[in-house]
């Protein structure tokens, strides 16, 4: 598994970084009880044993489970961002009216 970015995503990483100076932020890929593998941003967030890092997206560690490394196998996937005013959730993006996606290469 590969991950990769937009420039959009590069940017709404740095937007939501400066609106939260001094906190660490990782990316994860779970499986997650709502959203399935959708890639989360998270502040100060602990991670398992079972996830383990698979890139960088704007100087922040991606994590992925062992099942979504197996589902991705080879493949490369790219973090995007789209414009979601509406957008509910937990991901750090979200009150800034974005939302994380995937794209695959």
């Amino acid at each position: 598994m590969r991950v990769g970015a937009t420039p959009q995503a590069e940017a709404v990483v740095a937007q939501v970084r400066a609106a939260h100076p001094g906190d660490d932020f990782v990316f994860v890929f779970g499986s997650g009880c709502c959203e399935g593998t959708a890639p989360h941003l998270f502040a100060r967030y602990t991670l398992t044993p079972v996830q383990e890092e698979v890139g960088a997206v704007g100087g922040v560690g991606v994590f992925a489970d062992a099942h979504v490394r197996r589902l991705y196998g080879d493949r490369t996937i790219v973090i995007d961002a789209e414009e979601d005013p509406l957008a509910d959730g937990f991901s750090a993006e979200i009150p800034l009216g974005w939302r994380f996606v995937l794209r695959l290469a």
